[in-house]
């Protein structure tokens, strides 16, 4: 019998990734080939050209001051970027959590983003993979296979969770978008480290983990409020998944079991925590002032 592309959880596609003696990324591009009938250039090509779309509006974040109609989004990425000191000093850091910012910033002022997993997610996987281009491989770009591989490795996370739970923020809450999107930043940095596909999960499980429960409770029906700040603090959850894996730090829960556990609390969640603005920060003084004054009541 032919080997099957086929996989629903991570053990399924490690044991896909031994039957076609294959890397993480080469199989996933290889998958795509088959199911849509491109060459495996083609599907590069296309990655190329995302990774591209993240960097310009990277770059447009970090340009100049993003500010939303709402008043909500006011240019906080411009602000961390050139503080003048921070108490965490390290240059990576300091571009993982900036960077994150602009890109979702750039998105809540309607600028084009990827959406990896989803527009409120969006700046968190881009804003990591580039953080470590720039502060500790320049030479990396679209174009390098090593680096389209992070973000492929990154996608292939974010297939498992869908697939498995969910990675939207009104059926899971914002552990679905901000939390699968640390969980594939953990698993596409991990990649740059050269760790190989249990390791990316295993880093992917450290960090998801720890959003498991998160509410999604957007201030005024607004991509805006908790998500832009929440962007970077994911972007630093990602790091310190990484940083445990690259420690040999296991995750007690294999990456599997805790997408299991992620599904459960979502459907467990009330509807008033999953983008429906109806709980939360939306329902604060504060939240519920700028509802009124952005809608006019």
């Amino acid at each position: 019998m032919a080997a099957s592309r086929k996989f629903s959880t991570a053990a399924e596609l490690l044991e896909r990734l031994a039957e076609w003696n294959m890397d993480l990324p080469d199989f996933v591009v290889a998958r795509d080939a088959a199911d849509s009938g491109l060459s495996g250039e083609e599907i590069r090509a296309e990655v190329a050209h995302r990774i591209g779309v993240t960097r310009h509006a990277l770059e447009r974040g970090i340009g100049e001051p993003q500010k939303s109609f709402s008043g909500m989004t006011d240019g906080a990425a411009c602000r961390f970027l050139n503080a003048a000191s921070l108490p965490v000093g390290d240059e990576f850091f300091r571009l993982a959590v900036g960077y994150s910012l602009a890109i979702n910033e750039v998105n809540a002022c309607g600028g084009r983003i990827v959406a990896f997993p989803t527009a409120g997610s969006c700046g968190i996987i881009p804003g990591v993979l580039w953080a470590w281009r720039d502060a500790r491989e320049p030479s990396l770009g679209p174009e390098s296979k090593r680096f389209q591989d992070a973000f492929i490795t990154a996608a292939a996370v974010g297939i498992l969770v869908a697939t498995g739970s969910s990675i939207a923020g009104a059926t899971g809450g914002c552990q679905a978008e901000c939390g699968a999107a640390a969980a594939m930043a953990a698993a596409g940095l991990a990649s740059l480290q050269g760790t190989g596909a249990a390791g990316v999960f295993n880093a992917a499980a450290l960090s998801l983990k720890n959003s498991l429960g998160l509410a999604c409770d957007p201030v005024a029906g607004l991509v805006e409020v908790p998500c832009v700040k929440r962007n970077g603090f994911m972007a630093a959850n990602a790091l310190v998944a990484a940083s445990m894996q690259a420690a040999g730090i296991t995750s007690v829960i294999p990456f599997d079991e805790v997408v299991s556990a992620m599904k459960s609390i979502g459907d467990a969640m009330p509807s008033s925590l999953k983008e429906s603005s109806e709980g939360g920060l939306a329902l604060t003084p504060t939240g519920l002032s700028y509802r009124n004054r952005i809608s006019g009541a």
